[in-house]
């Protein structure tokens, strides 16, 4: 989903190469000259004490098993730096946010967004090795802090000139056989297979959507030949991935409802159904109806992949009100949080960045806080206190993994 992007600028890094075996990072200031990156803040470096997981992660009827076949629940956050067509001045904070996901937030996860562009292209034919360089700086970093990833392909941030993929392509296909190569045997790697898929119009009919999102077809004058069914398909028998997978929905998969009279299960092992800021009614009837009775029904194991209460207006561009914003967060998010707890149901959050989870890019550690007495959903241009759920979501995550 397409999110504000604030304080990712003004950190002067162009990449980063982490040092084998150790958690150092030098970046690349322009002239090639090395220097040590940026000292982090708002680490506690507490992340010893907090529960970890170790893959390889098998699916159990609803539930997902660890390597001793314990259940594991995804808690953690989103990193979306690379996403971006202006990818490079991001790695620094990416780093960081890596960190605070495990020393601060005690979470177990960290979920990193990736585009099939920034490393293909826009003729889907080339092969940026400064951008897969970046990808595995992150993914080694979030390994030394013994996270389990996610690496997950995000077409929305194209630059401009590029297409906007809104499904499944021939060059997601590529994409996924270059990060499989590397971590397809990566017990620590979940693969989350295609970001928000959107073959949706308002007024479409539900049996429809789901055979656009399961098949793929006509769409906009777009001939989408690859559907989540051949995705999955390709990754796990061509490919062979030994990873689990998380998949997620059709229309920005905010909801499940429907998947079942569709017949539009896939027909692959290993799969996590990943719902994404559920719309309203924010109770437990409406997240039944749109995800919960995957499990209630004993159909699939399903995680929370990205969530947030609150999302800042950017501070340039036209402004907009924000999508993610829940008008009743003062209730329904302790609600919310108790329900995916209930359930076994796990949550990655959307974002450290200010205004979402954190309060200033400063410290990562300092989380934001919902003010029933001042809630609203607007915001004044800049990142607002008193709005995002990071206090609630932290003290959830060292309750679960403490």
């Amino acid at each position: 989903m397409t999110r504000a992007r604030w304080a990712r600028v003004g950190r002067g890094l162009h990449w980063l190469t982490m040092v084998t075996g150790a958690a150092l990072a030098l970046a690349l200031v322009p002239g090639g000259v090395a220097a040590a990156a940026p000292a982090r803040t708002g680490l506690t470096q507490d992340g010893g004490s907090c529960g970890q997981a170790v893959g390889p992660f098998t699916v159990a009827g609803t539930r997902v098993l660890d390597a001793d076949g314990k259940v594991f629940v995804s808690y953690g956050t989103t990193v979306s730096g690379l996403q971006y067509p202006d990818w490079e001045g991001s790695v620094g904070l990416d780093l960081d946010e890596i960190a605070a996901t495990a020393d601060d937030w005690c979470a177990n996860t960290v979920r990193l967004q990736l585009s099939q562009d920034n490393l293909l292209g826009p003729n889907g034919n080339g092969d940026d090795r400064a951008y897969m360089t970046a990808i595995q700086a992150e993914v080694s970093a979030a390994e030394s802090e013994h996270l389990v990833i996610v690496l997950n392909d995000d077409t929305e941030q194209t630059a401009p000139a590029w297409n906007l993929e809104q499904a499944p392509t021939p060059e997601t296909e590529t994409f996924w056989k270059d990060l499989v190569d590397l971590y397809g045997n990566d017990p620590q790697v979940i693969l989350d297979l295609f970001n928000e898929p959107r073959l949706y119009y308002s007024g479409m009919s539900q049996a429809q959507m789901w055979q656009l999102w399961l098949n793929g077809g006509l769409f906009e004058g777009v001939n989408y030949t690859i559907g989540m069914a051949q995705l999955a398909e390709y990754v796990r028998t061509t490919l062979e991935a030994q990873n689990l997978f998380w998949v997620e929905g059709p229309r920005y998969s905010v909801s499940f409802d429907g998947m079942m009279r569709a017949g539009a299960l896939l027909n692959v092992s290993g799969v996590v159904y990943a719902v994404h800021h559920p719309a309203a009614p924010h109770d437990t009837s409406g997240w039944y109806a749109d995800f919960g009775y995957l499990v209630t029904q004993g159909i699939a194991p399903v995680v929370d992949g990205e969530w947030t209460n609150y999302e800042p207006v950017p501070t340039s561009g036209p402004a907009v009100v924000p999508t993610s914003c829940w008008t009743d967060a003062p209730t329904s998010v302790p609600a919310y949080l108790k329900y995916l707890s209930s359930m076994g149901i796990g949550l990655n959050v959307y974002t450290l960045l200010p205004g979402y989870m954190i309060n200033s890019s400063g410290n990562l550690a300092d989380p934001t806080t919902i003010n029933a007495a001042t809630w609203s959903c607007q915001s004044d241009q800049e990142p607002q206190p008193g709005q995002g759920a990071g206090s609630l979501v932290m003290a959830w995550f060292k309750q679960a993994n403490g």
